[in-house]
């Protein structure tokens, strides 16, 4: 449910409970977050109403920021024949998705990839006000080497190019049509993509201001994105050792990983979760074992699901519930993955990621202490603010 008219002039979040490093350093314990608009105005102890004020109680329940989903798809429908729907049927699919992110308490999504880029236009719809939803930033298509066989839909997420040139004039029309950053596809070992390829998009995309993000599970494609300088690798299965240690000394390059879509709880076509489950086991071992070594080594991870928003609304929590189980992570470290070090690779850290003053209303009610317990995370919000919008999920899904 979307309340539009209940914001009134300011909104104060009384006695909210708050986690310091999702905080700006506040410290202490419990306090006031004031809203005006589409901003925070104020985390104090205590906030005095005025006039106009909306003030919701909290309870001492725990305030967070909202979360981000780094690696999301709008348009990533198993069920829904998404590759035969039309154009029409595909806007209509990406808007609801889109909305629907919200119900989970995901206040700010990177579109990895969409048919016809169609993101960029959700965007934009969203920016302009026409309906609420998350803040999306976009890679439009994804750019990949000219397979043997190229698939005849044109709804396909992917867009096959070949050689340095085609790479860059491909990078400067998805930019030029409103495209965030530039997503490439280096799958394969040897990775299908080339070196000089992967460098050349770089070299135009940081031109003009714009990040680069690289699909590598493999070795080899993780060390090339490191050398040509991209700036995050999505995934990254089969990291080694030594390009861990890089990473750790880098101060442009992040990892991403993606453990939720590896659930065999999320269904995948033609399989049985017993089915998926063997067939995605070597890829779920590689990542237990080099997702844990990277984040013992103290790397700055992103949080992404590659995950249809509709499965995870069955399985909420799913990637915080990955994490914890295969990765032992510490529920504060996920917690920021999912918040503050997201905003930071996405280049938002001085607009969302964080309940401080200035940044945006971007905050979510749960109840429970999630620092404590991460399966608080394992249910849907109580309450979503996004840009200054309430939304209550639905609790029935």
């Amino acid at each position: 449910m979307v309340m539009k008219g209940g914001m009134g002039m300011r909104t104060i979040m009384k006695h909210c409970r708050l986690i310091p490093e999702l905080s700006g350093g506040y410290d202490g314990g419990y306090g006031d977050v004031v809203l005006a608009g589409d901003n925070i105005q104020s985390v104090s102890s205590q906030a005095l109403p005025e006039d106009g004020d909306t003030v919701i109680d909290c309870c001492g329940k725990t305030l967070l920021p909202g979360l981000f989903d780094i690696h999301a798809h709008l348009n990533w429908d198993y069920y829904n024949g998404l590759l035969r729907l039309n154009d029409f049927k595909l806007m209509v699919s990406a808007c609801l998705s889109a909305q629907r992110f919200l119900e989970l308490g995901i206040t700010t999504i990177r579109d990895m990839g969409a048919p016809k880029g169609l993101s960029v236009y959700v965007r934009d719809a969203i920016r302009q006000g026409l309906f609420n939803g998350p803040r999306i930033v976009t890679g439009g298509s994804i750019l990949r080497p000219t397979a043997w066989t190229e698939p005849a839909d044109p709804h396909c997420f992917l867009r096959y190019v070949s050689g340095v040139e085609d790479f860059v004039r491909a990078a400067r029309e998805e930019m030029g049509a409103g495209a965030d950053f530039v997503k490439l596809y280096a799958q394969g070992e040897p990775p299908e993509l080339l070196p000089e390829e992967l460098e050349a998009v770089v070299r135009v995309a940081h031109r003009y201001k714009r990040r680069v993000a690289v699909h590598a599970h493999d070795a080899t494609a993780i060390s090339m994105c490191l050398d040509a300088g991209a700036d995050t690798i999505e995934h990254g299965s089969y990291i080694r050792q030594e390009d861990i240690r890089r990473l750790k000394d880098s101060t442009s390059t992040y990892l991403v990983p993606t453990l939720a879509v590896l659930s065999s709880e999320v269904p995948t076509p033609g399989f049985t979760p017993a089915q998926k489950a063997q067939m995605l086991k070597p890829l779920l071992d590689a990542n237990t074992r080099n997702i844990t070594a990277a984040y013992q080594a103290g790397l700055v991870l992103g949080f992404g699901t590659d995950t249809p928003v509709e499965e995870q609304l069955k399985l909420p929590g799913l990637e915080f519930r990955m994490r914890k189980t295969y990765c032992r992570m510490d529920n504060v470290d996920m917690l920021l993955q999912a918040t503050r070090y997201s905003a930071r690779i996405c280049g938002l850290e001085n607009v969302t990621g964080s309940i401080a003053a200035g940044l945006a209303a971007d905050v979510i009610l749960v109840d429970g202490q999630p620092d404590q317990d991460i399966a608080v995370m394992y249910r849907k919000p109580e309450l979503v603010v996004a840009g200054g919008i309430m939304h209550r999920p639905r609790q029935d899904d």
